[in-house]
């Protein structure tokens, strides 16, 4: 294998520095920020510095894990809301993290689709100043996509953008620096115009290169979307003046059969983390397209999975997948978390990630050796079992399904006590398979599902009333509920899937399957594409509705507690059916607390070693889809934590909150 040659060569007279789209900048009050230039050093130190959130992982290495002491276990409940700030228009999707660069007063800055960047006072929530961008293609009004944050250095903060780009913004005013056009050159094609012809297509949640790029040593990266349309993936580095510096090609095309790597996929849309001692950047990896095997044979690298390569020169270290040669969706988006731990009586570095499997993987961080796969954090069902061809009713309902396991949830470790928090859904669904050609611009899918996400309702003498727990509609969020563990109950199908291949023309005479793909991203929350979850009224579906699944527990996700290097899972917190799965990321302190949004419209407070609640504070009435973050501030001598609460996905009520809250030493 030589992976070594997966890097493109990029040419000069690419529109590299030419904007597709226009900028809107709004200011307000910009006196407020105060003049603090963020140095390569601060970046290094921000996931040890209590005051301040300076990399959306909370460092380098992914832990996002504070050591401000204020809030501990015993006071967690005593935690007071700052403010509710409502940004944005619903729906929308607020999957963020923010950053905050510290100071007098404290700034954040925080991303909400499609492509709006705030600066504000993180104190009291003032707005000082706004930069949108409208790229030339547009964005789905139904779907807006997911942003999940910025990124510091200097006097510049950068942000990704909907058209595979990079906006350098002047941190204190909010004004344009440059712009780097990624969608410049493609598959070895400079652009006719200035995006490529088959990456320009109107941007929805599935199509959105959203996650905050990721800066080291002089170094910008970031990512590529779009694994349900037929695209081949990317990983770009470029300068601190945008000037491309290395690609690398994520289907490398000597490692594909034939011409497949073109449509290949394995998008890498999500957030990488760095290995700092060896420059090393570890990178997600989305899923194959199309999402049925039969057009692309062998292992398909790098989807599903991550690869290591080096920061400065691009060149491969390693890579791993999760589910090679992938069916079911089974994509690796979840960011890593870089840890050293002692094994084997000597010092090493390790890179872990929990999978869409259902599983969290470790893996030597210098060889990409799989060290170990760990229990399993959701249930298991049919795993890995091959879709049959046009039938769903044949299929056997499996688990996980494609949304998770754990989708593009980060992560949060505590160094402290070695536990890996994760997030995961845990809902049964059906796949079956069809043939489906490329067209640019178009899912290139071939897959029906069917998904369930409730228990069904007996009919009328059935079952004894007293099954039904009393406590059923009485729950605390994220409580369990009796008798979860054990169901007896049905459950019912949420019918999805690609409208069983065949799209009608509505009445404008676009194509109704797509609208309705794009509106059921709206619940499945899958940046590159999770497919859909909604009802078509499809009959063959409507005949699955009463299919029992008596192995599902009828929760809808978990928050676990992991220990990476072992594997031991130490806890689950689940959420039933009732309440829906949790989305958005985790954040540890050093005191022993985990934060963690949930699906009821709460800020969820657990003791990190345990998994025990120890308080819940309310957010907003709707998900909580974001990640939350901490600081603390010496000038008021308070520790904050800051949670972005908007967002639909896996919920109904959706909404566009960011909610500070705070705890006075």
């Amino acid at each position: 294998m030589t992976y070594e040659s997966h890097l493109s060569d990029l040419p000069e007279d690419a529109p590299w520095h030419e904007k597709p789209g226009e900028s809107i900048v709004e200011q307000g009050d910009t006196d407020q920020i105060p003049e603090r230039d963020v140095t390569e050093s601060d970046l290094a130190e921000t996931q040890t510095d209590e005051t301040n959130w300076l990399i959306a992982g909370g460092g380098y290495e992914g832990h996002r894990h504070t050591t401000a002491e204020v809030i501990t276990p015993e006071n967690v409940g005593d935690l007071e809301l700052e403010y509710r700030l409502e940004i944005a228009e619903d729906p929308n999707d607020f999957q963020g993290s923010p950053i905050v660069v510290d100071g007098d007063p404290p700034i954040m800055y925080t991303t909400v689709g499609p492509d709006m960047l705030y600066a504000l006072n993180a104190r009291t929530g003032d707005i000082l100043w706004t930069h949108f961008y409208e790229n030339s293609d547009g964005a789905s009004e139904q779907t807006p996509p997911a942003e999940r944050g910025a990124a510091v250095l200097g006097d510049t903060v950068y942000k990704s953008t909907l058209d595979l780009g990079v906006l350098a913004i002047d941190r204190y005013t909010g004004e344009e620096r440059w712009y780097y056009n990624g969608a410049a050159y493609y598959r070895g094609q400079v652009a006719d115009e200035l995006t490529h012809e088959e990456l320009s297509w109107e941007r929805s949640r599935g199509t959105t290169s959203s996650f905050p790029p990721l800066i080291y040593n002089g170094r910008i990266m970031k990512g590529s979307f779009g694994g349900e349309f037929g695209v081949s993936g990317f990983f770009d580095c470029i300068d601190l003046e945008g000037n491309p510096q290395w690609r690398v090609n994520m289907t490398p095309e000597h490692e594909w059969v034939g011409d497949s790597w073109m449509h290949g996929g394995a998008t890498a849309w999500a957030a990488g983390a760095v290995e700092p001692d060896s420059g090393t950047v570890v990178i997600p990896s989305a899923n194959p397209g199309p999402w049925y095997g039969t057009v692309r044979p062998g292992y398909n690298p790098y989807s599903c999975g991550k690869v290591a390569v080096d920061i400065e020169s691009g060149e491969y270290q390693w890579h791993h997948q999760d589910s090679p040669h992938d069916w079911w969706d089974y994509d690796s988006p979840s960011p890593p978390v870089v840890f050293e731990a002692e094994h084997e009586s000597e010092s090493r570095k390790f890179a872990t990630w929990p999978g869409k499997t259902g599983w969290v993987y470790t893996v030597d961080m210098e060889t990409g050796q799989l060290h170990q796969r760990s229990d399993e954090y959701v249930q298991h069902l049919n795993t890995f079992n091959l879709p049959p061809y046009d039938d769903l009713e044949s299929a056997p309902w499996v688990m996980p399904d494609l949304i998770g396991g754990t989708n593009p949830q980060p992560s949060a470790f505590d160094p402290e006590s070695r536990t890996l928090v994760v997030k995961g859904t845990n809902y049964p669904m059906k796949f079956s398979w069809f043939e489906t050609e490329y067209e640019p611009g178009q899912r290139y899918i071939g897959m029906d599902t069917v998904r369930k996400t409730e228990p069904t309702q007996p009919e009328e003498g059935d079952q004894p009333e007293e099954d039904v727990p009393a406590d059923a509609e009485e729950l605390e969020p994220g409580e369990q509920r009796e008798g979860d563990e054990t169901p007896e109950n049905e459950t019912v199908a949420d019918n999805g899937g690609d409208d069983l291949h065949a799209p009608e023309e509505d009445a404008d005479g676009g194509d109704e399957g797509a609208a309705k793909e794009e509106e059921a991203e709206a619940e499945n929350g899958d940046e590159d594409g999770g497919e859909d979850d909604a009802d078509d009224g499809n009959g063959e579906q409507e005949s699955l509705i009463d299919e029992p699944v008596p192995e599902w527990n009828q929760n809808a996700g978990v928050i676990a507690g992991l220990d990476p290097l072992t594997g031991d899972v130490k806890w689950q917190h689940w959420f039933s059916w009732e309440a829906g799965p949790p989305w958005g990321g985790s954040l540890t302190t050093a005191t022993g607390v985990t934060f963690a949004g949930g699906p009821t419209g709460f800020l969820h407070a657990l003791d990190t070693e345990t998994g025990e609640e120890l308080a819940t504070h309310e957010v907003g009435d709707h998900g909580v889809d974001g990640a939350p973050i901490s600081w603390y501030d010496p000038h008021e001598g308070k520790q904050y934590v800051a949670i972005p609460g908007g967002g639909g996905n896996q919920v109904e009520e959706e909404g566009n909150t960011v909610a500070v809250f705070s705890l006075q030493e």
